[in-house]
C-alpha cells in the first residue's frame, strides 16, 4: 500500500496532463553483484495512456434557512449564485493547468524522446507513432543508493517500472510496480477518475497491458521472491524469471542479501 501512494504521487504530475507512461512489450533483465554493481536492460515498448475524464458538470446544493438553519427550497437566485460559483471556480482550475504541456500530442512527445536520448543509459530512442516509444536502455551502477527506472531530466512524474532499494543490513529490495497488469488496473482506479483510460478512439491505443519478461542474475543469496517455479541455479549464479502477462497478478519482488559490508 506504501508503494502505491508512493507511485501515485510520482504520477500526479503526468496525471494532469491527462497521460501516463507505462511499459508495453518488453525484455528488460537486472544483474546483481554481490559487490553492490549492478546491469538493467529494458528493451522495448514506451506507451502513453491518455486518463483523461470527462468534465465536470454542475450541480446545485441544498439550501438552508440562515437563521433557523432548516433546509428550505432554493430559489432562482441560489441557483444562480452557485452555478456563477461553479464556473468562476472551473475557470481558475483550466487557467492554473494551462501551461502544463499535453503530454500525448505529437510535439510534447517529440520533446520527451529528445530529452531521453540526452540521458545516460538509453541507447536507442525512437517514436513509432500511435503514442508508441520504441527504446534500447542499459546502465551499469552500484548500489551505493537507491536506483529507479525510467527517469526523465526536469522532475516528470512516471510511473517507475523497477526501483531498488540499499538495506541497512546490506541486501537489495527489488520491486517492478509496473510489470503487472493487474496492479497497473488497480494503480489506475486508485488515482480515481480514470474514465478515459483505455479509450479506443481512432489512432488512440487500448488499455495498457504489459507483455514482456523480467529477468534478475545474481551470485548474490536470494532471500525472498514471489516468482512461481522459484530460482534456478548454474554455476553459483542464481535466476529468476517473470512472464508478464494479463495474468501476472503481483509486481515481481525480490530480496538479495549481497556480501557483508
Amino acid at each position: 500500500m506504501k508503494m502505491m501512494r508512493l507511485i501515485a504521487a510520482l504520477a500526479m504530475p503526468l496525471l494532469l496532463t491527462g497521460c501516463l507512461l507505462f511499459p508495453g512489450k518488453f525484455t528488460s533483465t537486472l544483474d546483481v553483484q554481490r559487490d553492490g554493481s549492478f546491469t538493467f536492460t529494458y528493451a522495448g515498448e514506451l506507451v502513453i495512456i491518455e486518463t483523461s475524464t470527462p468534465p465536470a458538470e454542475f450541480s446545485a446544493s441544498g439550501c438552508y434557512d440562515e437563521t433557523t438553519y432548516e433546509d428550505r427550497t432554493c430559489t432562482a437566485a441560489d441557483l444562480e449564485k452557485q452555478r456563477k460559483e461553479f464556473d468562476e471556480n472551473q475557470a481558475a482550475s483550466n487557467n492554473a493547468n494551462k501551461d502544463i504541456a499535453d503530454f500525448a500530442s505529437d510535439d510534447s512527445i517529440a520533446e520527451l524522446v529528445e530529452q531521453l536520448k540526452k540521458q545516460e543509459g538509453w541507447k536507442s530512442v525512437s517514436y513509432r507513432g500511435n503514442r508508441i516509444i520504441d527504446v534500447e536502455y542499459a546502465i551499469t551502477g552500484t548500489m551505493s543508493h537507491g536506483f529507479s527506472f525510467p527517469m526523465v531530466d526536469g522532475g516528470a512524474g512516471i510511473m517507475p517500472f523497477v526501483t531498488m532499494t540499499r538495506r541497512k543490513d546490506g541486501s537489495v529490495k527489488v520491486i517492478a510496480p509496473a510489470f503487472s497488469s493487474t496492479g497497473i488496473d488497480g494503480y489506475l482506479v486508485g488515482l480515481g477518475g480514470m474514465a478515459g483510460a483505455g479509450a479506443t478512439d481512432a489512432g488512440k491505443p487500448e488499455q495498457f497491458k504489459a507483455d514482456g519478461t523480467f529477468i534478475i542474475t545474481t551470485d548474490g543469496n536470494i532471500l525472498t521472491n514471489n516468482t512461481e517455479e522459484g530460482p534456478t541455479t548454474a554455476a553459483g549464479r542464481s535466476t529468476l524469471q517473470w512472464v508478464v502477462n494479463s495474468r501476472l497478478d503481483k509486481s515481481p519482488e525480490a530480496l538479495i542479501g549481497l556480501a557483508a559490508k
